[in-house]
Order: C-alpha cells, then sequence, then structure tokens
C-alpha cells in the first residue's frame, strides 16, 4: 500500500489537483483499508473522515480554540456532558460517540505521536461543562498533557492584546515535509479544508500573532492549576 503522504508528494511533483488528487487520495485511503474509526462514520459530519485521515497522518498539529477543549485532550466525563447535550440523537449514538472520542485519543500514546501546539483562548477554560468536579479533572488533564513532552499548550488572556484572529477556531495539520499543509474548520453542520500553501501560510501567521499574545507554558499550566483548587475547594 502507498502513504497518504507520499501520494501527496507524488502528485505535488506530477502537478495533479483538484478534483482528480482527491479521488486518488480516496483510493490510497481505500486500498490501505478501513480506518479504525469506519464503524463510527454515521456519527461524522461530513468532510469529518478526511480530518480523522489528516490527523492520522499528521507529524505537527497547531490548534487554536476559542470555545471549548479541544477533542484530543477532553476527558472522558467532559466530552459525556458535551455530547449529552444533543438532542437530535439516540442515547445509544451518545455512548457509540464518546467511545469514538476516546479511541481517537489514543494518537497521543502511540510510539510517533504528533506534536501539538494548542491555543486555548480563556474563555473556552472558563466555560463550565458540567459541575465543578468535572471541570477540575479537566483542568488537571490539560495540565498533564502539557507536562507530556508532545503537547505544548498556551492560554490566550482574556485582557490579551488584540490579535489577527479573536474569536476564532481552526486546525493546521503538517505533515513529515514542509509541505504541504491542510487547514481545517469546523462548522455547525460541514467541514471546511485549505490545502493551498499560501492560504495555509495566513492560518499559521495568524496562529503565530496570537501565540505572542498568550501566556507562556509555566504561566498557562498555573491558570490551569488554580482554576482546579477554586474548583475542587467548591
Amino acid at each position: 500500500t502507498v502513504r497518504i503522504q507520499d501520494a501527496r508528494d507524488l502528485m505535488d511533483f506530477y502537478g495533479v489537483d483538484g478534483a482528480q488528487r482527491e479521488q486518488i487520495l480516496e483510493l490510497v485511503r481505500q486500498a490501505r483499508g478501513r480506518a479504525w474509526w469506519y464503524p463510527y462514520s454515521d456519527l461524522m459530519v461530513d468532510g469529518l473522515d478526511r480530518f480523522m485521515g489528516f490527523e492520522e497522518e499528521a507529524a505537527t498539529i497547531w490548534t487554536m480554540e476559542a470555545r471549548i477543549v479541544p477533542g484530543l485532550l477532553q476527558t472522558e466525563a467532559y466530552m459525556t456532558a458535551l455530547s449529552s447535550s444533543r438532542r437530535d440523537t439516540s442515547a445509544e449514538n451518545l455512548e457509540r460517540s464518546v467511545r469514538f472520542r476516546l479511541q481517537r485519543q489514543q494518537l497521543l500514546t502511540r510510539l510517533d505521536p504528533p506534536h501539538l501546539h494548542i491555543l486555548l483562548d480563556e474563555a473556552a477554560v472558563r466555560r463550565r461543562i458540567g459541575s465543578p468536579a468535572l471541570m477540575a479533572e479537566q483542568y488537571r488533564r490539560l495540565i498533564h498533557e502539557a507536562q507530556s513532552g508532545i503537547v505544548t499548550l498556551r492560554i490566550i488572556p482574556l485582557d490579551a492584546e488584540l490579535h489577527q484572529a479573536p474569536g476564532f477556531s481552526f486546525t493546521v495539520f503538517g505533515f513529515a515535509d514542509p509541505d504541504p499543509k491542510v487547514v481545517f474548520e469546523e462548522l455547525l453542520e460541514g467541514t471546511v479544508f485549505f490545502e493551498a500553501a499560501e492560504k495555509a501560510g495566513r492560518y499559521l501567521t495568524a496562529f503565530e500573532q496570537a501565540r505572542a499574545s498568550a501566556w507562556d507554558e509555566a504561566v498557562s499550566t498555573r491558570f490551569l492549576a488554580e482554576l482546579a483548587e477554586r474548583c475542587e475547594g467548591g
């Protein structure tokens, strides 16, 4: 079978783009067999299977999140609380959604995990999802991941200097070679991807500008610890 990254490199070399490029990538995915997330495909919004493929292949992931804790760093209780807020699906599918999210997090424990650069808006970590005990556990999880060596986590304070992308959430996937990179944005009923180098570059520039407005890793970790202690103290 062919690695997806190798197929991308070959198509870059031969100038294959547009619909033909996506058709070839889909053939490569099929040749590699059904991915682990196939049993959950009925739960996915359009494009999420592509997201999972990019995430599995990525060497570096840059995520900026203004709304909630990113899925790869959520505790089971946090993701259960998020799922239970939905009223348009069955209890069985809510449980399957949580199992899917937990299995997705195995990405961080494999032998060659991607390196994650996470920017979290202070509003995202202050937003209460469930009980104080649940949030304390979630803060402790973020601290643990920030100390793991594969996750760089910074928080953008509410009073930070204004940056290029306030209130926006997006992910940029980087692969073994410097290019190409893929940008992902999630919508309420779908997903958007950008693969043009110029556009990916603009998103990374926005990420770096936002990072300059964020607390450093040590201050961010102390802030999370303070939030956890408040929740644990009632």
